[in-house]
């Protein structure tokens, strides 16, 4: 099996003896608690997803990320875990401190051992990872609120604070294993944070053409308004798979994160986590991870040739559409016909016909897929 990046697969959960001794001292350190995304930053570290991270990055391993796309090691990496802290909580720590950390809803997640505190230039940061400055991008605002310092460290889970035995989910140790029970050899990732429509279906079934596998995993974390709801995703996907591909050759399971809408850093990330999960291959569509008119069409794909071999293999795919001529989904690298006959699948025009409650043109989306999400109450994240 393929393996991770960095050669080992990271987890920081400990034993349940461990964990309990640990716990007993939870309250006599200084604690730092988690929002949702950190908290999620935080499972992904300890089960290995975001491998070889043990924990949250160095002033020097931050610098590496933002400007040269690596880390020190010389790994590549494209997207700064970090963990923001107010200038009050930065004079209550210092390096060489033990560090509790508690979840969104004050849970006991597990420790951190304080490396070191530091400040960092969001501006110059914003610039080098979305490419822009601009707040109205939704990444760049996420990023500029973030509290004045970071805190870099390893981190210690307890083994009852993964939250992570909900449905759909898998750590990269069980994903592994589910794999090699399968006997697959190469698997192919597809992430998405929107439901599948006939173009996606198209995409994910030419890779797997090509592989033994198909790990399709939505991102289940904060997203901008007007994004489709997380179980809206997920229900959409769960019938689509038992309804249209072949038995045991798909793996449907969420990855618990926000979204950076980074696009072409984003896409890189997203290929190093599947790595992870033991895929040896990963689809990159056009516009892969973008928002608004912030990146190029293709520029997740361009960005790879800059990274390097990174140990797996990027699928690159054109737009894909229905032609009424070829009377099929296919892509503008197959179809000869104009854009006169084809039927483009718009993500702002199925949003707008699911949001008033239509269904798309069967040539668009499943039916069966558009009338599962029709039946959902909140088929859209909230302003």
């Amino acid at each position: 099996m393929i393996p991770p990046h960095g050669n080992t697969l990271v987890d920081r959960f400990l034993s349940p003896e461990r964990s309990d001794q640990l716990q007993d001292e939870f309250d006599d350190h200084p604690e730092i608690q988690l929002d949702q995304n950190l908290y999620y930053d935080f499972l992904n570290i300890a089960s290995g997803a975001y491998s070889p991270l043990t924990g949250f990055l160095s002033q020097n391993d931050f610098l590496k990320v933002v400007n040269d796309m690596t880390l020190e090691g010389g790994e590549p990496w494209t997207l700064p875990i970090v963990l923001d802290i107010t200038a009050q909580k930065a004079n209550e720590i210092s390096p060489g401190d033990r560090v509790s950390i508690s979840g969104p809803d004050g849970e006991m997640l597990g420790l951190l051992d304080v490396g070191e505190i530091y400040r960092y230039n969001g501006e110059e940061a914003v610039e080098q990872i979305f490419g822009t400055t601009d707040r109205e991008h939704p990444g760049v605002e996420m990023f500029l609120d973030k509290d004045p310092f970071f805190v870099g460290g390893e981190i210690k889970a307890f083994d009852d604070a993964d939250g992570m035995d909900a449905d759909h989910f898998l750590k990269p140790i069980e994903s592994r294993v589910l794999f090699n029970h399968k006997d697959w050899d190469t698997v192919v990732g597809f992430q998405t944070r929107n439901v599948p429509h006939r173009a996606h279906e198209y995409l994910q079934k030419s890779a797997l053409e090509q592989t033994d596998g198909l790990f399709i995993q939505p991102k289940i974390g904060e997203k901008k308004a007007g994004d489709y709801a997380n179980e809206a995703i997920l229900s959409a996907y769960d019938t689509l798979v038992e309804d249209y591909y072949p038995e045991n050759a798909v793996v449907l399971a969420m990855f618990s994160s926000r979204m950076w809408y980074a696009g072409p850093r984003e896409a890189v990330f997203d290929s190093i986590v599947r790595k992870n999960y033991g895929c040896t291959h990963f689809i990159i569509g056009r516009d892969h991870a973008g928002v608004g008119d912030y990146y190029s069409d293709f520029a997740s794909q361009d960005i790879f040739d800059r990274v390097g071999e990174m140990g797996i293999s990027p699928l690159y795919y054109h737009y894909a559409f229905f032609c009424r001529e070829c009377d099929g989904v296919v892509s503008e690298k197959i179809c000869p016909h104009d854009s006169a006959v084809r039927v483009e699948p718009s993500g702002t025009k199925l949003r707008g016909m699911l949001g008033d409650g239509q269904l798309p043109d069967e040539k668009l989306m499943r039916p069966e897929v558009a009338e599962k999400i029709l039946r959902m109450d909140d088929v859209f994240v909230s302003a």
